[in-house]
Order: C-alpha cells, then sequence, then structure tokens
C-alpha cells in the first residue's frame, strides 16, 4: 500500500521515542472499531496514546482545526485519522504549522488534492498499487497494524487472533464488498467471533441474544452492529470504542447494558421521522412524484438517524433519497442513493451549494445552508436528470436460479454455506419457484408477518416472508403462487430446520 513503510516508520519512532499519538477517529461502527484496534495495539506495543472520536452533533464528522489545536495543548506528536482525513487539506497543513506530524488512514473517494501527510494510507489514492480497493476504514487500520506487527516481529498468528474480529464487525457495519480480501477477513472473522475472548463483543453478543455458536454477516449486521453505531447517533460514540476496549466482563456488561438501552431510543426516533418524512411525501406527492432525488429538511430532526431513515424511504420508493435536519441558518443531511446514481459525484456537481461534504457512491454526508435547500433540491434534480431513465427507478429484484421444491432441504442449505459470507456483491443465493399451492395461511407479529404452509405436490414446506402480512388476505387455502426466496436454517426449541425466506409472490396465472 503506497505510503506504508513511510506510516511504519513514523510510528515506530513514535513508540521509541515515547511521543504523544492521538488517533482521531469517525462516530460509526467502521470508525469505532478502527480507533478501538489501534488504541488497544499501540498501548500494548509501549505507545502513549491518546483517542477522540467526534460528537455528531456539536462538532460533525471529520477533523477540525480545534482537535490540532488539543493536539498542541496536550502536546501530541503524532496524530493519526482512521476512516476519515482524505479530504482535510486545510486542517493536516495546520498541524504542520505547529510541528504535529499526520498519518492518514481512510477508504472513502479522493478529491483532486491529497492531504500533505507524513503518510496517506487509502487504496484509492491515485498511483496506489494495492490490489484490492475495497477495504472499510477498519480494513486499512488493519493493514497499518499488520504492517507494525512485520516490523515489530510479533507473532502473526496472535495478531490476527486478536484482531480480526473487531475488523470483521466494522467491515460489515459499513456494508463493504464481501469479495476478495474483504470475504477472507470476514470469512476468518467469524469463526473467531464465535470463539472471542473480547469482553465486549461477548457481553454485546449476550445483550443481543446471539448465539455464539451461529454467527452469520446477518447477525454482525442486524444485531451487533446497530447497537454499536447508535452510540455516535443518539450519544457520546466514545461508549463504543469503550465497550471494545473493556478489559473485564464486568466493565463491559455495563457498556453492553448502555448501548442497548441507546439502540431501543433510537429505533422509536427513527420510526417517528420515517413516519413524518411519508406523510412529507403524501402532502406534496404531485412535486416528489417529478423529482428524480428526494430532498426532504425540517427543523429539529435528529441528524443521527436521517441517514438511517434516508435509506428507508430509498428501499421503499427506489429513488435516491437525502434527508436534512434543519438547525437555524445551518443544515446538515443524509443521503442514500440506487444503483446507477453515484451520490457523491452528484453532490460533487453541486458543490458550489455546500459547505462540506463527503461518502461514496451509495451514502453521502453533507452541509449547507438552510436557505439554500430549494436551489439545492433543483440542482441535484437537474443533475440526475443527465444520467437516470425512468427504467432506473423500476425496482428489480435479480434471480438466480430456479429451485425445485424437492430442494428446499437443509441439505442444500449446507451446500451453499461453504458460498458463505453473504453481503454486498456476494449475495445470498436468490431462487424461485412456480405453480405452488397454499395448504396455510397466517400472520405473525401482530399481522405485520406472513406465514404460509406450500406443496408442490409432492413436497411440503413452511415460507415466512418478513413484513408481508398485508398479502395475507389476498391469499386462501388452495391457492396458486409463485415465490421467490432465500433459503436458510432455522433453529427452533433445539431442532434445526429448513425455512423459505419470502422475497417476493404472485399469484400464478
Amino acid at each position: 500500500m503506497k505510503s506504508m513503510d513511510c506510516a511504519v516508520e513514523r510510528v515506530i519512532k513514535a513508540i521509541r521515542d515515547k511521543e504523544k499519538i492521538l488517533i482521531f477517529g469517525d462516530y460509526d461502527v467502521d470508525g469505532i472499531t478502527s480507533t478501538a484496534i489501534l488504541v488497544r495495539f499501540l498501548k500494548e506495543a509501549g505507545a502513549q496514546v491518546l483517542y477522540q472520536i467526534p460528537d455528531r452533533f456539536r462538532d460533525g464528522y471529520g477533523l477540525k482545526h480545534s482537535v490540532i489545536d488539543f493536539c498542541k495543548d496536550e502536546k501530541v506528536n503524532l496524530l493519526i485519522t482512521v476512516d476519515c482525513g482524505i479530504t482535510s487539506v486545510d486542517e493536516v497543513a495546520y498541524a504542520a504549522g505547529f510541528g504535529i506530524d499526520v498519518i492518514v488512514t481512510d477508504h472513502h473517494e479522493c478529491k483532486k488534492e491529497l492531504p500533505a501527510a507524513v503518510a496517506v494510507l487509502n487504496p484509492k489514492q491515485p498511483d496506489c498499487e494495492y490490489p484490492f480497493k475495497n477495504l472499510a476504514g477498519v480494513g486499512v487500520a488493519f493493514k497499518l497494524l499488520e504492517a507494525l506487527t512485520q516490523a515489530l516481529k510479533k507473532d502473526k498468528n496472535a495478531f490476527f487472533d486478536a484482531y480480526i474480529d473487531v475488523v470483521t464487525v466494522g467491515t460489515i457495519a459499513d456494508v463493504m464488498p464481501l469479495i476478495g480480501e474483504n470475504r477472507i477477513l470476514v470469512k476468518n472473522g467469524i469463526d473467531r467471533l464465535m470463539k472471542t475472548t473480547n469482553p465486549g463483543l461477548k457481553a454485546l453478543m449476550k445483550q443481543a441474544s446471539v448465539d455464539m455458536n451461529h454467527i452469520t454477516a446477518n447477525t454482525i449486521g442486524f444485531a451487533l452492529a446497530p447497537r454499536i453505531n447508535a452510540a455516535g447517533r443518539m450519544d457520546d460514540p466514545k461508549l463504543g470504542v469503550e465497550l471494545l476496549l473493556a478489559e473485564t466482563d464486568e466493565a463491559a456488561e455495563e457498556k453492553a447494558k448502555q448501548l442497548d438501552s441507546i439502540n431501543r431510543e433510537r429505533q422509536a426516533i427513527e420510526q417517528e421521522t420515517y413516519e413524518e418524512a411519508l406523510s412529507m411525501l403524501k402532502e406534496k406527492a404531485e412535486q416528489f412524484e417529478k423529482d428524480s432525488v428526494l430532498v426532504l429538511a425540517k427543523e429539529g430532526w435528529h441528524s443521527g438517524i436521517i441517514g438511517i431513515v434516508a435509506s428507508k424511504i430509498t428501499d421503499k420508493f427506489n429513488k435516491p433519497c437525502i434527508l436534512l435536519s434543519s438547525d437555524g441558518a445551518e443544515s446538515k443531511g443524509s443521503g442514500r442513493s440506487i444503483r446507477g446514481f453515484n451520490l457523491f459525484e452528484a453532490l460533487s456537481a453541486c458543490g458550489h451549494l455546500l459547505a462540506r461534504f463527503g461518502g461514496h457512491e451509495l451514502a453521502a454526508g453533507l452541509t449547507l445552508e438552510t436557505e439554500k435547500i430549494a436551489v439545492f433540491r433543483e440542482t441535484i434534480n437537474a443533475y440526475a436528470v443527465t444520467c437516470l431513465s425512468s427504467e432506473d427507478f423500476i425496482p428489480t429484484l435479480m434471480v438466480d436460479t430456479k429451485l425445485p421444491m424437492g430442494y428446499a432441504n437443509l441439505h442444500t442449505v449446507d451446500k451453499l454455506s461453504v458460498l458463505e459470507p453473504f453481503g454486498m456483491h456476494n449475495p445470498n443465493p436468490v431462487f424461485f419457484c412456480t405453480d405452488l399451492r397454499v395448504l396455510g395461511v397466517h400472520t405473525m407479529g401482530d399481522g405485520k408477518h406472513l406465514r404460509l404452509q406450500l406443496s408442490d405436490g409432492q413436497v411440503q414446506a413452511q415460507a415466512v416472508g418478513f413484513s408481508m402480512g398485508s398479502l395475507a388476505e389476498k391469499l386462501t387455502v388452495n391457492s396458486s403462487v409463485d415465490i421467490v426466496f432465500n433459503l436458510e436454517a432455522n433453529i427452533y426449541r433445539g431442532e434445526r430446520r429448513v425455512q423459505i425466506l419470502l422475497k417476493d409472490l404472485r399469484l400464478s396465472s
């Protein structure tokens, strides 16, 4: 990786000379896990380490001059950014003016000008020949620690065992493609997670009622990551770092309980905001039907959860969505996109209207003056017309192959497991089956979810459709249906059974 030698040399000098090192991370799970592994490794190597995670509401995203001022006051000699810093040109120059060296480790898209740091570690930067470009921020930090392990002649196997589980949580939480090196990291990380010695991860899994014998990428994405993420979205993101750095089971359990409580609060506020956003879309339906990009703003929206809500709206309407929380003269927003619309490039085209922005193709954050929201909405929609067609807004469900009902069994599930971990760019295989007879129709969860008993005339199977309960009234016993589904194993009362997980269904023609 470009500049890795320079980064390793500078860190080793800081360890040897007992210089103060500040780790500065982002407030999401990727940044929290990155910070935790660097702090732990460097402390064990004998370094003097401090860390900071910015407050989402008070500080906003990324490196600021105030962080440099803190370094100057605390006599910090080396500042290492994790999961941020690639656009911090002015801040790195400001640090240099005080003799503070900076190492940037990041994985976000690069702009034309890079920070003049001692080293910039980012496989996406120009001229970096590192073969895998899709590492998470924690993956880049892990590479730095791997290089330090070699330079310090430490046990590489022990290093992997100690950190790969945390790296896996950050990688999955940031929705990185589970191909190439990420697949190797996550596959080994999940194996390690099932026998982790990290008190924080063990406590969090206990709090989330995770069966440590059956952990998948979905377990991490839906049970562990939201609880860690809740710290940065609703409260103090340092809670997440403290959980992962906890040295005793008692301390870890306390942090895990705090995170679980904060996550429940997050869920309630998220649902309220989602309903408000849908109401706004309904009130101005004519306007928003014409828009290619949905831009919604409201004063007082919780800026910590608007990204999740934007994602839900994008899923519902299959349109890019940007939600903005206004606070007087300034508004902060978070956006999610669809295939074919690079949100980072779209924001770049609107850069003259924005105070700050950054992110990826499918997710980004931004800040702008509240009075410019209307113009921003018009500008980004004018840009969208140049790269989106009406077909881009039609939701598509990619199906891999037809699977006869006779193959919907545990043997098939076990064979498919060699393809795991499933996730971005390596999705769980999707199957379809036609002309199945409905033997039973039931709902679960107060009518929210659907449960069907199906038969092809020879084999019977149970199918579950989450959030598909409204379809129950359209189905009757002896109805004939076509289904699209995943296969999974379900453990109920100690018995392992195959389960058809519905993704869509229709009455057979």
